[in-house]
């Protein structure tokens, strides 16, 4: 158990930051970064943040290049780390404005506008990002990161999968990669689910301390992952209650501020059986658990198939994989 009590920030991320980060406009991105000298030289450095020109046609392969190139980026020596440290010293990622993207702004709402994570200020926070699986998204989940640790890249961790190991520490920002996050298909946001889900044991230790608290960001990013992200806080909330919210940024205010969305939380000791007979793809042939008392919430009937084929929702996926007693009658 941590020593003291953990805030964690859980936020999707999508390419918002490239938008003026990237911009061919000299005055679009210096009104975005501000009067800072470094934004000449964001400007003039632009492709080595992330090259467009250069992204692979495949977008399988392109998602893998750059996740091979975060992996070396983020590990303690090397030219890739090499060159992204002195990249850094550049375009100080420190001084970027939160207003640069979705997911800095979202932060700051809820932070009394500060979207940097300091060390040793007596708040244990940490940010984990969730990137599209895309290889524009993952790096501009890298350069979020950078701009919420100072420029830090110490405190920057890569996870390409579930099995990647998790350090817990203030100040820390955790970059998460889920295959199949690209919204090509219901089925590959299902496996999606199920790989977020296997994540399961680092929130288990982030939630150990019972005052660490869990507060899901879900105005930027990928948005079509909202609702299954929106399922994924609801199945920690049945695990830990009072321990998980989801907030938004609530945009037509005058002061920036997030607002508390509702997640529902089904009780984690009335859920023995409730999902038992789902396949491993999260499909039923034939009769429905417990009488279908959850259709249409952890499962819903697959359209144009006749009688007695359901499926899984984002919610029933997120529930199975993180109690395991949910597969099982009581």
């Amino acid at each position: 158990m941590t020593e003291r009590p953990m805030t964690v920030y859980v936020a999707p991320v999508g390419v918002s930051l490239f938008d003026d980060l990237l911009s061919d406009s000299r005055a679009r991105l210096k009104d975005a970064v501000g009067e800072k000298a470094s934004w000449r030289i964001i400007f003039q450095r632009r492709d080595d943040i992330h090259n467009e020109k250069a992204e692979l046609k495949d977008p399988r392969a392109e998602a893998d290049r750059v996740s091979e190139r975060l992996i070396k980026e983020t590990s303690d020596q090397g030219t890739a780390r090499e060159s992204l440290e002195s990249l850094i010293k550049e375009i100080k990622p420190e001084e970027w404005p939160a207003s640069l993207s979705a997911e800095l702004s979202s932060l700051a709402s809820d932070r009394q506008g500060k979207h940097r994570l300091g060390i040793g200020t007596g708040n244990d926070e940490m940010v984990l990002l969730i990137a599209s699986d895309t290889g524009k998204g993952l790096r501009a989940a890298l350069f979020n990161a950078l701009a919420m640790t100072e420029g830090d890249l110490d405190r920057v961790d890569y996870l390409p999968d579930s099995g990647s190991s998790l350090q817990i520490a203030p100040g820390r920002v955790a970059i998460i990669r889920l295959s199949g996050l690209d919204a090509e298909d219901s089925d590959r946001f299902l496996d999606a689910m199920r790989e977020l889900s296997g994540f399961g044991p680092h929130f288990e230790k982030l939630m150990e301390n019972p005052g660490s608290t869990c507060r899901f960001h879900l105005t930027g990013g990928f948005r079509v992952a909202m609702p299954f992200l929106m399922a994924f806080a609801e199945a920690l909330r049945s695990l830990y209650p009072g321990q998980v919210s989801a907030h938004a940024r609530y945009e037509f205010s005058t002061i920036e501020r997030s607002i508390e969305l509702p997640l529902s939380s089904p009780r984690s000791d009335d859920l023995e059986g409730k999902l038992d007979g789902f396949q491993e793809d999260g499909y039923l042939e034939g009769e429905l658990p417990e009488e279908g008392v959850w259709a249409g919430f952890a499962y819903e009937k697959v359209p144009d198939t006749g009688r007695g084929r359901w499926r899984l929702t984002p919610f029933g996926m997120a529930l199975r994989e993180l109690i395991p007693g949910i597969k099982q009658e009581s």
